[in-house]
């Protein structure tokens, strides 16, 4: 098995850990602080008892999956002798493209360099004497439980790092989608984007509450799009209707703002989410563990209903 390096211990990096631990890996988690590793070693260890309780787990297995994970803020020692080193820090460009110029150094000469960027061109500012194992694997949160890994090559990657990248990734019974080109955003989180513009819209302007459009989309369309996506569903409506309705012009697609009311009102209250309690919901002073334990039981349940499905 392959030897990984995570750099970032974060919301993604430690759920990046434990995936490729229990695919049989050996991993080393790098990040700066003592404090955020002690942090993603109690994280993986919930994460794990999630997975048990959904019974996609055997807790028997826990010791050996967390022996697999080494942690360090050391990172020379992080990527010494890695195979695949993945990127999950902040998305900031000159972080980015200073870690990945020590990375370049440090990490052995045939080794990939990933990046979980969600939507910075990593191949335009990255300097690398290794443009060809240069590669962006875009997670989705959270990816232990959500299978879609997107990844996107560079204009210089090659196709052996494109392989191994896809088959390292599907061992781990990920679900991988590769764009032919770079486009910020990708695919999915173009598409979210969209449904971002038009919920904000909706939010400032005072047409509906955060609960009633969340009712509106769980009872409509989130139904079907998990069965039928969302360009099938033209198939099913019908080319002619598809057509006609492009020709009304009523609809116009929300201004690109860069901020919205709604927002910026919860973030001056301190109403963050779910990691303050308080966002548009009051989780009603129950822990950030016990409000995402809940809810990846639940998305793990539709998840293998979904699976029986198909």
């Amino acid at each position: 098995m392959e030897k990984i390096a995570i750099i970032g211990a974060g919301t993604m990096g430690h759920c990046f850990a434990m995936l490729f631990a229990q695919g049989g890996h050996q991993v080393c988690l790098n990040d700066t602080s003592e404090g955020i590793l002690d942090r993603a070693k109690r994280l993986i260890s919930a994460n794990l008892e999630t997975l048990a309780q959904a019974d996609l787990f055997d807790l028997k297995e826990r010791p050996a999956v967390e022996a697999r994970i080494k942690y360090t803020t050391d990172l020379a020692q992080a990527t010494a002798g890695a195979d695949l080193v993945i990127e999950a820090i902040f998305e900031d460009v000159q972080a980015k493209k200073e870690l990945f110029r020590e990375l370049d150094r440090l990490a052995p000469p045939e080794a990939v360099l990933a990046s979980n960027t969600s939507y910075l061109d990593i191949y335009k500012y990255v300097e690398t004497g290794r443009p060809e194992k240069i590669i962006i694997t875009h997670w989705f949160a959270p990816p232990h439980i959500i299978p879609l890994v997107e990844i996107v090559p560079g204009p210089q990657t090659s196709s052996e790092t494109i392989a191994f990248t896809k088959k390292i990734l599907e061992r781990l019974g990920k679900t991988t989608i590769v764009l032919k080109k770079y486009l910020p955003g990708f695919i999915a989180n173009r598409l979210q984007m969209a449904i971002n513009l038009e919920v904000l819209y909706l939010l400032d302007n005072g047409y509906a509450t955060a609960e009633e459009i969340d009712t509106a989309v769980k009872s409509s369309f989130a139904l079907r799009t998990p069965l039928i996506g969302v360009v099938q569903r033209f198939d099913f409506t019908g080319m002619d209707m598809i057509q006609r309705a492009l020709k009304n012009k009523a609809y116009q697609p929300p201004e690109v703002r860069g901020r919205s009311d709604a927002v910026d009102a919860l973030v001056a209250q301190g109403r963050m989410g779910v990691v303050s309690g308080k966002g548009f919901y009051d989780y009603e002073g129950r822990s950030t563990e016990e409000i995402m334990r809940k809810r990846d039981i639940n998305l793990l349940k539709l998840r293998n209903f979904l699976g029986e499905l198909e």
